[in-house]
């Protein structure tokens, strides 16, 4: 088998771990809920936007530019391995119901 193909089946068997996940001001306690397919992407992104300066998500720009990047944390609150045999649609749909019962636990008044 050629490596091309190896590095193609590889991808293709890989296991997605999506989630639902926070981004939170730590100084007045609002929050940003969200869902992603694949989790390490979103924290990856977080990161990269903490050392760059620039903002993860446009509503939470005008904090950011306030208090800065540092008092941004991001949480991933659920976690949700996609199953062998399950299509892309139907995991994020899973993620969508998922994040809609987790929001249900937090409060709706503190979200941006």
């Amino acid at each position: 088998m050629n490596r091309r193909k190896e590095i193609t089946d590889e991808y293709k068997a890989r296991r997605l771990y999506g989630g639902v996940y926070t981004i939170t001001n730590m100084v007045n306690g609002k929050y940003l809920i969200g869902y992603a397919a694949n989790l390490k992407s979103i924290q990856n992104r977080f990161q990269f936007a903490i050392t760059s300066g620039s903002t993860v998500h446009p509503k939470l720009q005008e904090d950011w530019d306030e208090f800065g990047a540092t008092v941004f944390a991001f949480k991933v609150i659920e976690e949700l391995e996609q199953k062998p045999d399950q299509s892309q649609d139907e995991f994020m749909e899973d993620l969508k119901t998922l994040e809609k019962l987790c929001r249900a636990n937090l409060d709706e008044l503190k979200e941006y």
